[in-house]
């Protein structure tokens, strides 16, 4: 294979899987594998990417919530545009993070864009484990009582010849020495000591245990919010302590300002004298347009969602049309054509159609022979060689007929 055959992709963790469809996988959490099979993904393993940013009181307020990932709508690209935006009015930044990792690449990238502001302090909600770990190490941290950090060596999955996996290698042992860097730096501790700490795999750190060993600050002297889906989360990553969900979620602080009338006057840019009555159809106007932007982002997401799905589907249809792959791996290339496109095509580009089970057979080697030959057909093999031997066999032998094709669709669902 060549390297223009080979794609990369950076997922939350991955060794499993990767090696069928020629991708690789650098990672630095143990969750969100791409998976031959995707039924063996544990039940609330990982979430996908929710970043958000606004502008609340002269400050610039971020959350970072789920899998980091750069095939998620919300990355590094997206993330830069609204930094961009955040840039124009402010230079502090609060970031609340509730994530158990991901793409160290992607997180590396999400860093570079937080340290555009002078300041930033983050808070960790029910965890911060593995790439989220990479922000933590390099901004002021705080930790609710109750949350939870986990570090370990990040992992790569890798296929190909000698040549690759040794540039893979070298990829893998760069990320490792960078997170070393970046967490001897945040807590004071050696080289030495960073790799004794995650010798074992995943070290689990309490809040007070992250203080003390100096990967956090500070510690908010309250609990934090905590979902049962972050419990799963936790609990599918191997975390030693499983705390109990919030029983309801605290309300969030009215951080929004209200304005006076002039200040609504001049907002709206009506003039010195307006009346009540026209303040109040500028406002409605305001919220209308809002609720429209809202709806027509939406739209627009969901479009694109869609039409990536349909692109997806198209490639894995054909590549079965084409008897590359099967009908019951449709699946696993749906999966990791959706993590990376241009990777799985690359792969399925690359493979050789499968020959057709019995080209050689041919009518005049006399019905028996091929009666014979047949015995073993699927419905594929009937459409692909003899497509009239079938309709032939719906209007002869219809119970023959239902059968294959209820072995076909059993296998294809």
């Amino acid at each position: 294979m060549t390297n223009s055959q080979r794609g990369i992709i950076i997922v939350g963790t991955g060794v499993a899987g990767l090696a069928a469809a020629c991708l690789t996988s650098v990672a630095a959490c143990s969750i969100g594998n791409v998976v031959a099979d995707a039924s063996a993904q544990p039940e609330g393993k990982s979430r996908p990417l929710e970043v958000t940013a606004e502008s609340k009181d002269g400050k610039a307020y971020i959350r970072i919530i789920g899998r980091i990932a750069d095939w998620n709508r919300n990355n590094s690209r997206d993330f830069q545009r609204q930094v961009d935006e955040l840039l124009k009015a402010h230079t502090d930044c609060e970031v609340y993070l509730n994530s158990n990792g991901g793409s160290v690449l992607e997180a590396t990238e999400i860093n570079n864009q937080l340290k555009r502001f002078k300041n930033v302090t983050i808070t960790i909600g029910a965890s911060a484990a593995s790439a989220a770990t990479y922000f933590t190490s390099h901004h002021y941290t705080k930790a609710y009582g109750n949350s939870q950090l986990m570090i370990h060596k990040p992992m790569l999955g890798t296929f190909g010849n000698e040549d690759q996996i040794s540039k893979d290698l070298k990829l893998l042992k760069n990320i490792t020495k960078d997170y070393i860097s970046a967490y001897s730096k945040k807590t004071g501790k050696t080289p030495a000591e960073i790799e004794a700490l995650w010798q074992g795999g995943d070290h689990w750190m309490s809040a007070e245990e992250a203080k003390a060993d100096g990967f956090i600050d500070e510690i908010i002297n309250e609990d934090a919010n905590i979902s049962a889906e972050d419990v799963k989360i936790l609990e599918a990553c191997g975390a030693p302590i499983l705390p109990a969900p919030t029983a309801s979620p605290k309300p969030e602080p009215n951080t929004s300002k209200i304005m006076n009338r002039e200040e609504k006057i001049a907002y709206l840019g009506l003039e010195a004298n307006a009346t009540d009555a026209q303040i109040d159809a500028g406002m409605t106007a305001l919220k209308v347009d809002a609720l429209k932007q809202r709806e027509a982002t939406k739209a627009a997401a969901k479009a694109e969602a869609n039409a990536d799905a349909e692109k997806v589907n198209a490639l894995v249809d054909q590549a079965i049309k084409d008897k590359k792959i099967t009908a019951d791996q449709k699946q696993t290339y749906v999966d990791l054509a959706t993590a990376s496109y241009d990777a799985a095509k690359t792969a399925l580009d690359a493979m050789v159609s499968k020959p057709k089970l019995s080209a050689d057979l041919t009518p005049d080697k006399g019905d028996e022979d091929l009666d014979k030959a047949r015995a073993n057909w699927t419905l594929d093999d009937y459409l692909d060689n003899d497509p009239q031997a079938f309709e032939k066999m719906l209007a002869e032998n219809p119970e023959k007929a239902e059968a294959l094709q209820a072995a076909y669709y059993n296998k294809t669902n």
